[in-house]
């Protein structure tokens, strides 16, 4: 298999440099990647195989062969291109520019997160500072996905070559508190960003953000998980939302439920952004599994938590109708400007 990957990177880098413009490398970089059936008969034989920690390898010394390759020859495309320009009289000409001196806008990532950690600063959670570098035994086999988990076929991981990732959700921290904590009674929270081998398009991104919240005690049951995740809605989007909570599964609570809230644009009376619904999924939860609490070394018989996981730009784009979650990445100032916050 490396033979063949190998080959294709040559095979590249022959027909790379007869490439003279922009859009013409465009077409090369679908014909390696999105429309290669090389490329894309690797990634769905991840799905069946045993070795799939190999053929995340494979998968990954793939498509950063490539990509190096076509980034390279981008930015000589570039360069050229401004050499060129350069001579342009209208690059020499004189002209003085007023700038005007403006205050930034908080970006409405940060205001989201913002409201999150004022929310449960005051309910005296702990904040857990992500670590995305993570290890299989915190990101996986902790909580229940194991080697032959079916779970795992659904989340395309980079791996490392030392054998760490980063890490596919923000639970690893839940995992991470609950091993570490010596405390019967432990909550906690932590915000930061996820990464998956993903699509990257209106609606997917390889990073996005997510909220891990986790609370464990003797005491802990599912009353106490919904009046904490009603009264964070209800504070986010600063709105008296209802929520309805469906039965769900993961593999690291039981039972688990993914919970929808009503849309806070139109109070659930079914319009355009909750497609006529009147409600708008946000986030998914549950009792801790278990076995969860066996494999980080607790007795599951005198131990009872539950967790939650939220998409920040999940949150965001409910928030202030968005529909293409590259608008939080792409630095577009007239986007930015959109947003209310304190400023900076």
């Amino acid at each position: 298999m490396l033979n063949e990957i190998n080959q294709k990177i040559e095979d590249l880098k022959n027909e790379i440099q007869k490439v003279n413009d922009l859009e013409e490398l465009k077409q090369i970089k679908a014909k390696y990647l999105s429309k290669s059936s090389f490329y894309n008969k690797l990634k769905n034989s991840i799905k069946i195989a045993e070795n799939k920690k190999e053929i995340g390898q494979w998968i990954q010394t793939y498509t950063l062969g490539i990509n190096s390759i076509l980034n390279n020859k981008k930015e000589e495309l570039e360069n050229s291109f401004f050499l060129v320009s350069r001579d342009n009289p209208l690059f020499k000409s004189k002209k003085r520019i007023n700038i005007e001196k403006k205050k930034g806008i908080i970006h409405p990532l940060t205001l989201v997160s913002i409201q999150v950690m004022e929310f449960f600063d005051k309910l005296n959670y702990h904040y857990a500072h992500s670590i995305e570098l993570e290890e299989e035994k915190y990101n996986f086999d902790i909580l229940n996905l194991g080697v032959d988990h079916p779970a795992r076929e659904m989340q395309d991981t980079f791996y490392l070559s030392d054998g760490k990732l980063l890490r596919t959700h923000a639970t690893n921290m839940s995992a991470r508190e609950l091993v570490n904590s010596k405390d019967d009674k432990y909550r906690s929270y932590s915000i930061g960003p996820v990464f998956r081998n993903d699509d990257n398009d209106a609606t997917h991104s390889f990073q996005f953000s997510q909220i891990d919240i986790f609370n464990n005690g003797n005491n802990m049951n599912v009353s106490n998980l919904k009046w904490t995740l009603n009264e964070l809605m209800k504070f986010i989007f600063e709105k008296n939302l209802d929520t309805r909570y469906r039965p769900s599964y993961f593999p690291f609570t039981e039972p688990s439920y993914e919970v929808d809230v009503q849309c806070p644009h139109c109070q659930g009376n079914k319009c355009r952004i909750c497609s006529h619904t009147g409600w708008i999924e946000v986030l998914g939860s549950g009792m801790f599994s278990p076995i969860v609490f066996k494999n980080a070394g607790k007795n599951p018989d005198q131990s009872q938590g539950w967790a939650a996981g939220i998409g920040v730009e999940r949150i965001a784009m409910m928030k202030w109708p968005i529909t293409d979650i590259r608008d939080f990445y792409n630095n577009d100032i007239n986007f930015l400007r959109n947003f209310k916050g304190e400023e900076n």
